[in-house]
C-alpha cells in the first residue's frame, strides 16, 4: 500500500475543501518558488530561469483548471510575470541560448517574453537567427509556433536562414522553409543562403535548397532578391572561390577541371554555365 501511486499522490496533492492533514512537499519546487517570487521582481537572469524551473515543477494549479476554466499554463505564466522583470534577459541569457530549456523557454513566452528579441551574441542577433546558427531545432519551433518573424534579420542583414544554411543545420532549415522563409533574401553583403552553404561546402544543405525550397519569392525581396538561377551561379563561384573546385573563366562559361561533390551537383543542375 505505501508504495501505491495513489497514496503517493494523496500525501503530495488535495483537492479543494480536503484535510490538508499529512499534505507534503517532497521536492521543496513550492517553497523554493515562493521564495524567489518575493524577491520584488530583482531577480537575476539565473534566478528567473530557476524561478521558472520551480513553477513548472510544483505545478500548485494541478486540478484547478477544470474549476476555473482557466489552463494552469496560463496561470504559470501569470505567476511568473508578477514575480520578476527580467523575462526577456532569461530568454535570452547565454545559459538559455547554449543549453535552451524549452519548457521553462515556453513559460517565459507565455509569461510575455519577446520571442523577436535581441541576444548579446552574433552582433545582436535575434533569438531565432541565434537558435538557428546552433542547430537548437526545438527552440526554433518553439519560437516560430508563438509567432517569431520567420526572416527577422541581424544587424548585417542575415536571416535565420542565412545562419542556419552557413552552419549546415538541414532539419532547421527544413522548418523555417516550411514556415516560408525568403530564400531568395540576401543579407548585406549581397550573398542568398545557396551562397552561405556552398562557401562552407554544405552539399546536403545546397542540394535542399536548390531543389526542394521556393524561390518564386525572390519578387518579394526587392530589388536585390535572387532568382534560383541567379544564386546558382554565385553558389558555384563561393564554391569555387573557397577550393572546392579549380574553375577558370572561358568564354563566358568556365572551364570545369576538377569535380568534386559540392560543385559537380550544381554543374548537373545548371550545366549551361560549363564549358568543358
Amino acid at each position: 500500500m505505501l508504495n501505491h501511486t495513489s497514496f503517493r499522490e494523496w500525501l503530495v496533492w488535495r483537492d479543494e475543501g480536503q484535510d490538508h492533514r499529512f499534505l507534503c512537499d517532497p521536492s521543496g519546487h513550492t517553497l523554493l518558488a515562493f521564495w524567489l517570487c518575493r524577491q520584488g521582481g530583482k531577480l537575476s537572469r539565473q534566478q528567473t530561469l530557476e524561478l521558472g524551473h520551480h513553477i513548472l515543477k510544483a505545478h500548485i494549479y494541478k486540478g484547478l483548471s477544470k474549476k476555473l476554466g482557466i489552463s494552469s499554463s496560463i496561470l504559470q505564466g501569470l505567476w511568473m510575470s508578477y514575480s520578476t522583470e527580467s523575462l526577456n534577459h532569461a530568454l535570452s541569457s547565454l545559459r538559455n541560448l547554449y543549453t535552451p530549456n524549452i519548457k521553462v523557454s515556453r513559460l517565459l513566452i507565455l509569461s510575455g517574453a519577446d520571442v523577436d528579441y535581441r541576444s548579446g551574441v552574433l552582433n545582436n542577433a535575434p533569438l531565432l537567427c541565434v537558435h538557428a546558427h546552433l542547430g537548437h531545432g526545438d527552440a526554433v519551433a518553439l519560437l516560430l509556433d508563438h509567432g517569431a518573424q520567420v526572416d527577422i534579420q541581424s544587424q548585417d542583414g542575415l536571416t535565420a536562414l542565412g545562419f542556419a544554411a552557413s552552419a549546415g543545420h538541414l532539419d532547421v532549415i527544413t522548418l523555417l522553409c516550411q514556415h516560408n522563409a525568403k530564400v531568395g533574401h540576401v543579407d548585406s553583403s549581397g550573398r542568398c543562403v545557396a551562397v552561405h552553404a556552398a562557401q562552407r561546402g554544405h552539399l546536403r544543405v545546397l542540394r535542399f535548397l536548390l531543389k526542394h525550397a521556393d524561390w518564386s519569392c525572390g519578387a518579394c525581396c526587392g530589388p536585390r532578391g535572387l532568382s534560383r538561377s541567379r544564386a546558382l551561379q554565385q553558389a558555384l563561384t563561393a564554391a569555387a572561390g573557397m577550393g572546392h573546385a579549380e574553375v577558370r573563366p572561358f568564354t563566358g562559361g568556365c572551364v570545369f577541371r576538377t569535380a568534386p561533390p559540392l560543385v559537380g551537383f550544381i554543374k548537373s543542375l545548371f550545366p549551361s554555365i560549363f564549358v568543358i
